[in-house]
Formats: structure tokens, sequence, C-alpha cells
């Protein structure tokens, strides 16, 4: 019919009209280069996207301050339920347009008719045509952004796109100054941050006076960012008291909780680690990969929940993390764009950094429930209180091979014992630079050589001489800094600290050009792969079994054996776990919700935006972000803490501390409150400090190592003895580094002995030099575990990777720093801690006396104690971990280290050992017939009186010798601050 002809055309003109006016209300603009789409930040900040205020069922800002009336229902939609077209004759006029239409229209309750001509769509069409050039012409002074002030921060934003500039935040330098000298305007207000300057230009002394108001509120009400009176520590963050939280000891329970927490979100995730593997299990034994971190993103992604991921962009050829692969796949689990992943820093560009690196390791949720701990959510990290050696399934034999056939299969593979990794290691120690055996797994070390060559250039007037005595060494390589480089790529602050830090100017030339070769190598690597590799990157897999495993190809690991090598294939293995145990892992971790999570969130979002500005500024698809409200009780209410706890959390006071700066947040000063809280706290023990670390790199009045933990530990135990006071320092630390690069690992080392025993300045020199026995009051421990592989006896270290420290049963601090210069300062790498002081008490004794202790930090101390001990499973002969005071219990965990490392020594011949205190020992120990070789029965009944995990440190070990690299090897070439 003529009629369905006429109403096709009409319909055909309305979708070609529909598509123009949506043109012109979606019409770009010009200055788009720090503009972005506003995330929805909470429930009472509605200047959000269109679905999110048709969910939310509220007003925009807009809508409120339109003064005209309006014709429709804020949020709720027109629907048109049905067009029809009747010809009618109406005279000579609508001879041309015979046909008139009826569009019946519903909105919300409402309902009715609207009855058109065909010239009527035609007008409207011309109508909007003009409309979408006049938009186009538009300038951007024309838009209007908006300045919105709320509790804790103020931001520019579009009202029409809901486009936001680089948020500002309240923070302890916060200022508001107005007036043309001030201000630099007329009717024009400053506002400063430690980030960042923005002046606002008011058009009237009246608004400029309103707007000075409300920014004086602002600050009144700023949740404690803001104040005459400092934060404790001078942390960014306030004390919040009477917050939940619970603590987390070893990978298995954080990581489960972790997993659980994350398909709990409603609105948005924050995730920052040094490192994240996507395909690390979270949940484990498990028989297919529903709980596999990257599938978790994905599935919460595609539930609409938005995704944010800050990883540490490293230097490929030193550090094997992949992270371009990381953000590639992350980023591919979600088809709607919902997971954003930001890498930092650039180490090459202008003003890059590369002797730093971000070490925090954090998940929040809603920005309500924060993670944070020691915990990378990686390869290597999951373990429980198990401690496995051994990951074979079936397939393993336990029994025990007898010493003929061990002998035999050690001929078979030429006489060489199959021995632990730290065996390997030290007897490469012993080699003399120049001849020093690389093996195929010291990355660095190689990667350095390929870079720099040969070193046939080096020179023996280059070398240092072997000094007279570790101290006088010391002294000579702190009196020798120099600058090392003034190439464009190395940031102002990098170059300050190796100006102070560095090595004589014969090391410069060497130096500059590892790091113009690491440049020239990295600068343009990242955006190099195609498309196709990236396609084979994210889709490659292999069938695995995992029904009789916990650890799945990359996961089962030993650092000291060999370093991680082609992580995109995620299923396969790169060690030979029928020969080689794995290296357990043993860490520490807590979760806090409400405010204290809101602090946590808030250090994100600052790092966040800052990247954003700095990486993207131009990305449309990556937001800045934006805190949400303090004073919303009923959003900070944790109600699910069931779904993913399995005990109720505990009421505590928390605050946030961290160590940043210029380079990691882009802030005029360096915040380092995590090393003020450890000082204060250490200083106000009254009974007893338990310390897990990484590392111990502390030296008081040294020109190389600064943080101060060492005087403080040395002042407390001083006055302990002068008041002859019972007080007790339990400190647990890694037998040895997790380097397998030996000169890295003799680098550390060096200093950590250094700080305890080795030297004049060492901890315990200086307690003998004032007459205190320094065992009577701190005593140093590491962890071992043992088991049977392939009808072999075998023992590894237990890495102890723990950020933790336990004051009294009532204080605690917990996170992602070290004990060393790296971590503490704030102006070297990035860290997180949270301190807990406790609101929940119960009873307890001290010394046999009794006391009140905080029920948070007493139960994961006597929780940590049990399992050192051995006795979180049965306990026969009754221990009690209560009190850490006593001389009985202070002599029987003493014992219990003795034992265990006589015993391990007697059968492995372990290292390290203060057994050997020079190089030239070694050999001869590493030939010594062992035990589990010779007379493995006897051997495994030895083992049988091994009590828990808990061993002596080796105090002595190599301590007549100087074994800092020197510069006839390549990371002696490297800033001495690379190491402390």
């Amino acid at each position: 019919m003529a009629g369905l002809t006429k109403s096709d055309a009409v319909g055909t003109l309305v979708r070609h009209t529909t598509g123009v006016a949506d043109f012109a209300i979606h019409v770009g603009h010009q200055n788009r280069t720090y503009m972005e789409y506003l995330p929805y930040p909470d429930d009472n900040f509605h200047e959000i996207v269109d679905e999110c205020i048709q969910r939310a069922q509220t007003f925009t800002i807009e809508h409120i301050h339109r003064r005209s009336g309006q014709a429709f229902v804020p949020n709720v939609r027109v629907h048109i339920r049905s067009i029809t077209a009747e010809r009618t004759h109406a005279g000579f006029t609508e001879s041309l347009n015979p046909y008139l239409y009826c569009i019946k229209i519903e909105h919300g309750a409402f309902q009715w008719s609207i009855y058109k001509r065909y010239r009527d769509f035609h007008d409207l069409h011309k109508a909007l045509m003009h409309f979408s050039i006049v938009q186009r012409r538009r300038s951007t002074s024309d838009l209007e952004p908006w300045f919105i002030i709320k509790d804790s921060y103020v931001v520019y934003m579009q009202p029409d796109t809901h486009e936001i500039r680089f948020p500002m935040l309240v923070d302890r330098n916060f200022q508001i100054l107005s007036g043309l000298r001030n201000a630099g305007a007329h009717h024009g207000i400053k506002i400063i941050n430690l980030q960042r300057t923005l002046v606002v230009k008011c058009e009237t002394a009246r608004d400029c006076e309103e707007w000075l108001q409300h920014l004086k509120n602002l600050t009144e009400q700023a949740n404690g960012f803001f104040g005459s009176k400092v934060n404790q520590f001078n942390s960014y963050a306030p004390i919040r008291e009477n917050q939940l939280a619970h603590w987390f000891i070893n990978g298995k329970s954080y990581m489960e909780a972790v997993a659980k927490a994350l398909l709990t979100a409603k609105d948005e995730v924050f995730i920052t680690d040094w490192w994240l593997s996507p395909e690390i299990m979270m949940i484990r034994p498990m028989d297919d990969e529903t709980y596999r971190l990257d599938n978790i993103l994905g599935r919460i992604a595609d539930a609409g929940i938005r995704v944010y991921v800050m990883i540490y962009k490293e230097i490929k050829r030193i550090v094997s993390l992949n992270s371009l692969y990381t953000e590639k796949k992350l980023i591919s689990k979600s088809k709607k764009g919902f997971i954003k992943v930001i890498r930092h820093p650039d180490h090459f560009k202008k003003n890059g950094v590369y002797l730093w690196s971000h070490h925090e390791k954090m998940v929040i949720i809603d920005q309500k429930i924060a993670f944070v701990g020691g915990i990378d959510l990686c390869y290597g990290r999951w373990d429980d209180e198990y401690m496995r050696l051994v990951d074979l399934g079936d397939e393993n034999d336990r029994t025990l091979k007898p010493s003929c056939q061990i002998n035999e299969e050690n001929v078979a593979i030429g006489n060489t014992k199959i021995v632990e990794a730290a065996k390997t290691i030290t007897t490469q120690m012993t080699e003399q630079p120049s001849t020093i055996l690389i093996n195929h797994s010291n990355r660095m070390i190689t990667s350095l050589e390929a870079l720099y060559g040969t070193n046939e250039d080096i020179r023996p007037s280059d070398l240092t001489t072997h000094a007279h005595g570790t101290e006088r060494r010391m002294k000579s390589i702190a009196g020798q800094y120099e600058s090392v480089t003034s190439d464009e790529s190395v940031c102002k602050h990098d170059k300050q600290v190796i100006r102070r830090h560095g090595r004589r100017e014969q090391c410069a030339a060497r130096w500059r050009q590892i790091i113009q070769n690491l440049k020239k190598n990295n600068e343009a690597s990242d955006d190099e792969e195609t498309l196709e590799e990236q396609q084979s990157i994210i889709t490659s897999t292999s069938e695995v079994d995992r029904k009789h495993r916990y650890f799945i190809g990359k996961d089962y690991s030993n650092s000291y054996q060999k370093d991680f090598e082609e992580l995109e294939n995620h299923s396969k293995d790169y060690i030979d776990r029928k020969s080689v145990p794995r290296m357990p892992w043993h860490d520490e971790a807590l979760v806090v919700f409400g405010q204290a999570a809101r602090d946590v969130a808030r250090h994100f979002i600052q790092r966040w935006n800052t990247h954003k500005y700095e990486k993207k500024p131009k990305d449309d698809s990556y937001p800045f972000l934006l805190p949400k409200a303090y004073d919303d009780e009923q959003d900070l209410t944790i109600e699910n803490w069931r779904n993913f706890l399995e005990s109720r959390p505990f009421h505590v006071n928390a605050q946030c501390v961290r160590s940043v700066g210029p380079w990691s947040i882009r802030t005029r000063t360096t915040e380092s409150s995590i090393q003020n809280a450890y000082i204060q706290m250490i200083d106000a023990a009254k009974y007893f400090i338990y310390i897990e670390n990484q590392f111990f790199i502390t030296i008081a009045n040294n020109r190389v190592v600064q943080n101060q933990l060492a005087d403080v530990l040395f002042r407390r135990i001083q006055r302990a003895h002068t008041l002859h006071e019972k007080f007790r320092v339990y400190v647990v630390l890694p037998l040895f580094p997790g380097f397998d690069s030996v000169d890295a690992l003799k680098a550390v080392l060096f200093y950590i002995m250094c700080s305890i025993t080795k030297g004049d300045k060492s901890l315990f020199s200086r307690l003998e030099k004032a007459g205190i026995s320094p065992r009577d009051y701190i005593n140093f421990f590491g962890m071992r575990n043992h088991d049977v592989l392939m009808g072999r006896l075998v023992t590894e270290i237990i890495y102890v990777h723990s950020k933790l420290m336990i004051i009294d049963d009532r204080m605690a601090i917990c996170g992602s720093a070290n004990i060393n210069d790296r971590s503490l300062l704030g102006e070297r790498d990035s860290e997180f801690c949270i301190v807990i002081n406790d609101l929940e008490e119960e009873e307890s004794r001290f010394n046999g006396q009794p006391v009140r202790v905080g029920k948070f930090c007493s139960s994961w101390r006597r929780r940590i104690f049990k399992m050192l001990l051995g006795i979180q499973f049965e306990n026969p002969n009754n221990v009690d971990v209560t009190d850490p005071v006593s001389d009985e219990f202070y002599s029987y965990f003493r014992d219990v280290a003795k034992q265990n490392t006589l015993i391990y020594e007697k059968v492995f011949a372990t290292i390290p050992t203060d057994h050997i205190r020079r190089f030239a020992q070694i050999p001869a120990y590493n030939k010594m017939a062992t035990m589990k070789d010779t007379d493995p029965i006897r051997a495994q009944q030895e083992l049988i009186s091994i009590q828990g995990f808990v061993v002596e440190y080796p105090l002595y070990f190599l301590d007549e010798e100087d074994y800092l690299p020197n510069k006839i090897s390549l990371l002696g070439f490297a800033p001495l601050v690379t190491w402390t």
C-alpha cells in the first residue's frame, strides 16, 4: 500500500533524526586533555552517568539547579508504545501530507497520544540539524564547568558530560588563599595541597566570599586529614577508632578471604601489588579454575563492577615479573572494558625512575573492606600451616632409598650429591669475582654482562683493594660517594640519591653505559608486540593435573634455586619438582573495615590519579577516582564479613601509615610515617617485641644506612638493663636473602650481618660495649622444614617474607614495609602499613604477673608461636605460649630453636651455619658425608625430634670475611643504596 511506503519513509527520516539528535547531545568538546567521565564514588554523590542515575533512582545536580519547570519526571523512561498512520482528507492544505501519525507515549503512570503530520517531522529534522551545528561551534568557555566541594576533596566537573578534572584531596598541607596578592586574580581563590595548586576565579566578591566559607567548612570537617594538630606518626591519616579488623597467617587463609570478598563487591575493586600473576589460584585444592584470580576479576567485571589495578613496572632484563603480560591478560578478561591496569614507573623517559619500586600489597573492595600485608597475589606466595616442600601428589615415593642406592645414583650423575640450593649458592660465593660461576638463573648478573660486555677492559688500577676489617671498608666506601649519571632519563631524586650514595667516579662510566643500554633495550619494547603475539599470550593454556597438586606450573618455585621464567606459560613447571624441593613462604596480612578501609582506598586513589594524569592523560576510558564519603554510617556498616572470614573480626583502633614521596605519589614532601610508627612503638614497649621481617638492615650512625630502628632498639634494651626489667625481643628472618644472584645475595647479607653482629656499629657489638649480654634480651631466629622427595630426605629454608611487629600483645604494625632504608625512608620504595591498637581486652600474664592484653594482637602472636614451636595441631607437653617474657618460656623457645638447628646440621649439614666463619671452610663442609645419604633410616629417626619450624639464625656465618661485592663484579657498580 502507498500508506505503508510513506510510513517506511517517515521511519527512515525519524531514525536519521534520532541519530543527529544523539550526535548533538554527545557532541565532543575540544578541551578534553584532562577531563574524564565521572565514576560513581558513593551513594551521596549523584553526578554520575545515566545508567547509574537510573539504577540509583536519584536526581542529577543539573535537574536540582534548573529553575524552569519540567515536563518529565527525572530518571523515568519515556516509552513509545505505537506509531500508526491514518489517511485523512483535510482539504487542499493537507493534500501534500495526507497522513496523520498517532504516536502513543507512556511515561511512568501517564499515557498520552501525539498527532503529527509528515511536515512536522521534517521541521524537527531541520531544527536538530541547526542545533547540531551550533553545538559544534561552541567554545570551551561556554561549557561553564562546575566546582564541587565534597567532604574530603574538591573537583571540577562538566555537568553535561559528567567529566571531571584532577581531584584535589584534602591533606595536611591543604591551604586556601584569596585576593590579588595571594591568588593572583581579583576575586580569586588559590587552593594548595601536597600534589598541586588550583586557582578558582569568581565573578564577584560576594561569590568569592561564599566559596571561601564553603572551603573553610570543608577544612573543619575533613575527617582528620587537615588540622592544627598533626596526626600520630605524622601520617596522612588519623587514628580511626572502633574499627573492625582481622589477621591472616600465610597465603592460604589470606587468598581465600580475598577471593570470597571480591565476589561480594558491589561497585568497585582496587588492587595494587609489586607482582601480580593473573593465573594464581586463590582457593586450593580446586578441580577447576573458578577461583583463579583473572577469572574472578573477569566474573565481577562482567557483573558491572569496575576493577582498577596498579602494578610495579619492572626493568625487564633485571626482574622477571612480566607486568606487560599481566596487564594484557587482565584487560582481556572484561569485554566491557571494566578492568583497568596501570603500570608504573616508566624508567627511561624523562624523569624516569630505575632504582625504586612500588611495593605495596593491597586489595580494596567498595572502599569499605581493605586487605593489607606482605602478600602479593602472585606465584610462590600461597602456603599454609604445613609449609610443604613436596607437591607430587600420588607420584611421590616416600619410601626411603637405602644408602647404597643413593651412592649409585650420585655416581651416575657424576659423583655430585643432590644438595639444597643454599649449598650451591655458598659454593659460588667462595669463588673469586673474576672467576665466579654464573649459573643460567642469575638473571641480573647475566643481563648486565650482556649489556656491557666482557671484563677485559678492567684495569688493575680500577679495582678496590681489600680493606682490613669490615668497618674500615665501609668507611672507605662511604667516603667515595660521587655522582653516577647526568642522563636526563634519570629522575632528579635518583640523581640526588646516587650523588650521595654512589661509587667513585671510576665506576660512573660503566654504570652510565649499563643504564643507557638498558634504556635502549627497554624504551620501546612494551609497545612493540603485535596483536597476534598478544592473542597467543592471552589464549595459550594446557591441560594440567589439578586433583592431586597444590602448586601448578610456575607456582611450584624455589627462588634460591632458580628465578622465574616464561611466566606467560603459567602451567609449565620451570624447575624439576622430582629433584628440587619447593621453597615454603611465610607471610602475614590483615583486613580492616569501615573508615580505616576508606583511608587505604584514599592512598590508592592518590596514586591512581597521579599515575593516570602522568601516563594516560588523554585516555577517556581511564577515569580519575574519587573517595567515598566518611560520614555515611549505613554504607560503612559491614554485615557480610561471614562470607569471607572464618571468625568474627576484632574491635580495634587503626591508623594507616606509609612511605611515599615525590617520585611515587608526586607530593612536594616525603612521608615516612612507617618508620615513625616503628620507632615510637619500639620505644613504648614495656614487656616484649616480636618482629617478623624479610630484612633487618639498620645500623646506627652509618653513612650508608640511615634508618633509626637499630638505635631505638639499642636504647630500649639499654633502658631495660638499667632498670633491671624483664624485656624480650624475638626477631624472625629468612636464613638467607631470597636472591638467585650471588652478588645480590652477598650485598644484602653483608648489610644484615653488619646490622646484627658484624662490625663495631652492629647492635650486638654496641650492647656488649655497654656491658649488656645481647642474648638475654634479643634473639634472632629463622624457619626451616624437611620432607621425603622421591625416596630422599630433603630440607629447605622457609622464606620469611612477613612485615610484622607485635608489641606487648596490645599493638601491632603490619604491611609491606621491610626493615631497611628502601622501605622506611619514604623517598625510595613506596610502602603501606596499618597500625593496630587493641580495644577488646582479656586477662593474661607477663613474667608471671597478671596483665591486660588485647584480643587481636595476643591471638595473632599466640597462633604464630604455636606454629613456630609445632604445637598448632597437637600439644602433648601442654606448652603454654601465653607468657613470652618469663625466663621459663624464653629459655624453652631458644632451646627448641637450638635443638632443631643441631638436628638439621647433623642430618643435612645445612647452610648457612655458624660453623662456617670463612669462605675457605665451605668446600670441606660441603664435602662432608651427611647422614641423610649414609644412613637415611637413622636420619629419619633423628628428624622425628624436630619441633615445628623454628631454628637459630646463624649470627656469625662468614663473620671473618668481607664479601660486599667489589667493582670487579658488575653488581659492584650499582649504588650502595640499592641493597640497603
